[in-house]
């Protein structure tokens, strides 16, 4: 094809213009610290979001996120949930009906070795991380698919795809999760409600430092020298709440319309480059 020939087909394409953004309410659950209440901050920022919606077992550390946000000019409401009260996800839902965006970010990590985990922390963490985030994407995809459809997703875990030190219980939900979500995913999908996960690998939260003491210490993580942990990262650096935000924002975002049932791994390569 010559040269003129081809300018000619590209002058017949359609101009490019931005998707159109609905804007409306957006839910972030689990948005008191660490990932989630960077999520939040990323999300109130989004032209889509009209109005924020933050939930937490932590009401306060909640509440001083809200606090911020409205500080900065955003409309934002919060209440303290436990995403295993299916009384307190109720009262969720029938405060932000209208969400057509929603960030699942809770999630509870103990790193006990497998054969000394109890059943108590066992159900414990499967209780939040699998049970507690699926019927909370369960309510709002009924609400989601009643009305104009919309966008969800959860905070997975590679430990979800590999199989991790100490983390036996975390690396079950983890798996649970992400596969219950497919199937909630295939069978909303026709009225319109899109279902993503995003898979995040060693994050510096204040959850890992618990675990880890110190920065440097997580960091030494990507290195593969902190017993323990031997995660081996590609890229060398342990990633941050903001790389797992910019993800979350993507899945709910209009550029990603076509975009359901998938799983986003920011792990900087470690899930493949171990």
């Amino acid at each position: 094809m010559s040269a003129e020939a081809e300018n000619g087909q590209l002058a017949a394409l359609a101009p490019l213009t931005p998707r159109e953004s609905r804007p409306g309410t957006t839910v972030v659950v689990g948005a008191a610290q660490g990932i989630g209440a960077v999520v939040a901050q990323r999300l109130a920022a989004e032209p889509w979001s009209e109005r924020v919606v933050l939930a937490d077992l932590d009401g306060d550390g909640v509440g001083g996120v809200a606090a911020q946000l409205r500080a900065a000019g955003h409309e934002v409401d919060s209440l303290r949930v436990d995403v295993t009260d299916a009384a307190a996800v109720d009262a969720l839902v029938e405060r932000s009906r209208e969400a057509t965006r929603v960030a699942i970010v809770a999630g509870m990590f103990f790193p006990t070795p497998a054969l000394d985990v109890t059943r108590d922390e066992f159900r414990q963490i499967v209780d939040v991380n699998l049970h507690g985030a699926y019927f909370v994407a369960q309510a709002y995809a009924k609400e989601m698919a009643a009305g104009d459809g919309g966008a969800i997703v959860c905070v997975s875990s590679i430990a979800g795809r590999m199989p991790r030190m100490r983390q036996v219980a975390y690396c079950a939900s983890k798996a649970g999760i992400s596969h219950a979500l497919r199937v909630l995913g295939m069978e909303a999908a026709h009225d319109g409600v899109r279902v993503n996960t995003v898979s995040p690998g060693l994050t510096d939260t204040p959850m890992m430092r618990t675990v880890a003491g110190d920065h440097a210490a997580v960091q030494q993580m990507a290195d593969g020298t902190l017993e323990g942990f031997r995660p081996r990262i590609p890229d060398r650096r342990v990633a941050t709440p903001t790389d797992v935000a910019d993800a979350i924002a993507f899945l709910l975002s209009p550029e990603s319309d076509h975009i359901t049932l998938q799983d986003l791994v920011v792990d900087g390569g470690e899930l493949l480059g171990r």
